[in-house]
């Protein structure tokens, strides 16, 4: 599933002092309380600041992204790629250390944001958007490899292959440490 999220405000808007917001709306879904307090209130700093608006079974979110744009992809090098998809996995397990599982959210490249086009954990932000499925979290994590590695780059066609294989036992660990370890191996080659 894809969402359509606005661009970021360019960067003549934010010199003017434009404060951009994103929003969504979201028919036939219930939030619970707590996951609403938890975002609204920015207790998980992995999800970008905001607000939402709840009416009988309809949400309107509203995102605050300042300082945030839209992950630019197209150009990322391989490592850049590697990295990104390790931090979310981190991310993740942070997000559900404030009780929002990975399941619980659409992971998307259009829903990742970061300062200045980093992919360290600092710097890397999500919208939060409410997966109906509840896709287990490996799944998605697989999909968005599948999205950001280029099918026309044998080496990253590649990769995606073999993240797919590391993450079919289900086991998230073995994907954290083939990722580690293709980063590293990555690090060493660019030295």
């Amino acid at each position: 599933m894809s969402v359509d999220i606005p661009h970021a405000a360019s960067a003549a808007d934010r010199k003017e002092g434009y404060m951009q917001r994103i929003n969504q709306n979201m028919t036939d879904y219930r939030m619970p309380a707590y996951v609403e307090e938890i975002l609204t209130e920015n207790y998980c700093r992995i999800f970008v600041r905001m607000s939402i608006v709840r009416e009988g079974g309809s949400y309107s979110f509203s995102y605050k992204p300042a300082g945030l744009s839209r992950l630019d992809l197209s150009a990322m090098p391989l490592y850049d790629k590697l990295l990104l998809i390790r931090n979310l996995i981190s991310l993740s397990e942070n997000t559900s250390d404030h009780l929002i599982g990975g399941e619980s959210y659409l992971l998307e490249p259009e829903l990742v944001y970061a300062k200045e086009g980093r992919v360290d954990m600092d710097s890397l932000r999500l919208l939060f958007y409410p997966d109906v499925k509840k896709l287990e979290f490996r799944y998605k994590i697989v999909l968005f490899a599948d999205r950001i590695l280029s099918k026309s780059v044998r080496e990253e066609r590649e990769m995606a292959e073999r993240i797919r294989s590391a993450a079919e036992p289900g086991d998230i660990n073995r994907l954290k440490m083939f990722l580690d370890k293709s980063i590293l191996r990555l690090e060493n080659d660019m030295n």
